[in-house]
């Protein structure tokens, strides 16, 4: 199926018989692979025998994005496996700052290996290759990317934003926004970081392969316009990253995790692999660990060991 998404992506369009000939696939199974692909949400356009991509939203811009995220590197790639691991696979090449962007993802992957779901040019699909000194303490690092989002989403005009500790950026409650990052092995004596995330933007009303309530930032800004956001997010996130390497998880920051945080007063359960620990979410420490008071006092949590729920 990737290979004939990639071609429709390529052309603004194609006939039956010039996808049978470039695939060597026979007609039968061409039209098999293009109804798979309707069911996962893609949006492909048949006029008699000629077969058109419609992208959710308006394509990434090259150009101006080249210019906006200046100067730092930026790969834009149609299709891919995973924006993440296209850094990962290169990083002994790159520059710190790097940027990737996909229209489309095919393995994309979000914490705890979870599979993240992506539309045609439906999703914000970035990954930012970042180091940091190897004095700097990474703990409440995805904490400090979802703030960058929340940040540009407020400035968007988006009502309706929330954060999830560790790593989820909601709207009106439901997941709008995934996290991972990643520690790459690089000998340069830095922190290698890939920090990648996916944001919905506009989703096809028939995805149901996702298993937990969703949104879709369309639902509050219409008119959303996905270059420019993308440009605001990366001058904001580096911006968030080199406050962090200076002062960390600070006073201001905790402060503006307060006003964002989505289950902060709330009643939540802290699942472990063997236990679960119920109590009163109360926002984060100087760490980025969640502080949670329980029958036997606070309590506090590393958002590589445990998930949050809220009781419902």
């Amino acid at each position: 199926m990737q290979r004939v998404l990639a071609l429709l992506a390529t052309y603004q369009q194609l006939s039956l018989a010039e996808l049978t000939a470039l695939l060597g696939y026979s007609d039968h199974n061409i039209l098999q692979q293009i109804e798979k692909l309707r069911q996962q949400g893609i949006q492909i356009e048949q006029q008699a025998q000629y077969f058109r991509l419609i992208p959710q939203l308006a394509r990434l811009n090259d150009s101006y994005l080249t210019q906006a995220l200046a100067p730092y590197p930026l790969y834009i790639k149609p299709i891919i496996n995973s924006t993440n691991q296209f850094l990962l696979d290169n990083i002994a090449h790159l520059e710190k700052g790097a940027i990737c962007l996909a229209e489309y993802q095919t393995a994309g992957r979000g914490r705890r290996g979870r599979q993240w779901l992506s539309p045609f040019a439906g999703q914000v699909i970035m990954s930012l290759y970042w180091t940091l000194e190897p004095t700097v303490n990474l703990d409440g690092l995805s904490l400090v990317v979802g703030m960058a989002i929340a940040d540009t989403l407020k400035q968007a005009g988006a009502f309706g934003i929330g954060l999830k500790w560790p790593n989820d950026v909601l709207l009106h409650g439901r997941k709008l926004a995934g996290i991972l990052v990643e520690i790459a092995n690089r000998k340069n004596n830095q922190h290698n970081l890939v920090i990648g995330f996916g944001i919905n933007l506009s989703l096809p009303k028939q995805t149901n392969q996702i298993d937990q309530p969703w949104a879709a930032l369309i639902d509050v800004l219409p008119n959303i316009d996905r270059n420019q956001l993308i440009a605001e997010l990366g001058k904001n996130l580096i911006a968030r990253l080199q406050h962090f390497e200076q002062s960390g998880i600070d006073d201001r920051f905790r402060q503006d995790w307060l006003m964002m945080d989505a289950y902060l007063g709330e009643e939540v359960n802290i699942l472990t692999e063997s236990h679960k620990i119920t109590g009163i979410e109360q926002g984060i420490d100087e760490r980025g660990y969640l502080q949670v008071v329980t029958p036997e006092g606070m309590q506090y949590f590393n958002g590589g060991e445990v998930s949050l729920r809220k009781v419902s």
